[in-house]
């Protein structure tokens, strides 16, 4: 999962959350860290419409795929939504011209809501899900048998996962900045393919050979312009992201729990 920025009073929202030296389960406290990021991240809002897209992949895998498949897709493709996300002064380009945009009180405002009714009861989704199957840790004894969750890497610990999130990651990126020719295209959507589990449309080759806009819009020209970037992202909001959230869906339900550990140094004279 790509790091979230955050303004330093969000961080600050619960500075006595209690810091346990052992976890249990500590998938399911990995997890809910990672969670806790993308809720601040939200609660910030985006500079422009890439970064909330971008913020939308990670918010899939921290959901385990709960949320509605259509839900980010909605949220980036409604103008009125993007008009409260975007905190940058780029959000006027998603008010129509006549209007002014919202204060910045009612948009946050706007972003709580957003978060209390959809957000967080998929997290809590994504928790109970994953709660049975967090392995339980419970030897007193060893410390090397209690793994420390704030050195995980892996959503949940779940290196599946991970491996996921890193090729949508990339796949989103690269279908954000285009492509170099129609090949490069067409290499993309095999990588793509993997990216989502398998989930992304059969069709999705064979569509993008034969609509000649769409192919236009993706293999970026010299004379590429604004409104190459807005179908690009359009284009990885309507055909990505919901793949995304069915892919984060069935391999959550399958992916293995791995414990990394800090490396120590062997002092001899215990050998």
């Amino acid at each position: 999962m790509s790091s979230v920025l955050v303004d330093d009073e969000l961080e600050e929202l619960l500075p006595d959350y209690p810091d346990l030296d052992r976890h249990t389960r500590p998938a399911l406290a990995k997890l809910a860290d990672d969670q806790h990021d993308v809720l601040l991240g939200l609660l910030e809002g985006f500079d422009d419409r890439r970064a909330l897209l971008e913020w939308a992949q990670d918010a899939i895998v921290a959901t385990l795929g709960e949320l509605e498949e259509e839900w980010a897709t909605e949220l980036a493709m409604s103008r009125s939504d993007l008009a409260v996300v975007i905190t940058s002064d780029r959000r006027d380009e998603w008010v129509d011209e006549d209007r002014e945009p919202p204060e910045l009180g009612k948009a946050k405002m706007y972003r709580r809501a957003l978060a209390a009714e959809d957000l967080v009861p998929a997290f809590r989704s994504a928790y109970r899900k994953m709660r049975w199957n967090a392995v339980e840790y419970v030897n007193d004894d060893d410390d090397e048998l209690q793994p420390d969750p704030s050195i995980q890497r892996h959503p949940a610990m779940r290196p599946a996962l991970s491996e996921m999130a890193q090729r949508q990651e990339w796949a989103l990126g690269r279908a954000l900045d285009g492509f170099r020719d129609q090949d490069q295209l067409m290499s993309w959507v095999l990588r793509a393919v993997e990216a989502s589990h398998g989930e992304l449309e059969g069709e999705l080759a064979t569509d993008l050979y034969s609509e000649t806009h769409t192919r236009r819009m993706l293999v970026v020209e010299p004379s590429d312009h604004k409104h190459g970037q807005f179908f690009r992202e359009s284009f990885a909001a309507t055909t990505l992201l919901p793949a995304y959230t069915r892919a984060a869906r069935k391999l959550s339900e399958k992916a293995g729990e791995l414990v990394e550990q800090e490396k120590r140094e062997i002092n001899p004279t215990q050998l």
